[in-house]
């Protein structure tokens, strides 16, 4: 799956609650250097931020 990506120097900005120009923020996304972005199903524990560990990011089967 092809798609946009944030680079790390513009995370505050992005993650900033006050910052409401959708204009400015769609600027900030970028195109990945090898064009691709990867995307794969993980587990719903993801949604709660009581959970924390590498596990979170391991694919379903």
């Amino acid at each position: 799956m092809a798609g946009p990506n944030l680079t790390p120097d513009h995370y505050d900005t992005w993650l900033d609650p006050h910052h409401h120009d959708t204009g400015e923020l769609c600027a900030l996304l970028v195109q990945p250097a090898d064009g691709q972005l990867n995307a794969q199903p993980v587990s719903m524990a993801v949604n709660s931020v009581r959970n924390n560990g590498a596990h979170l990011l391991d694919a379903l089967t």
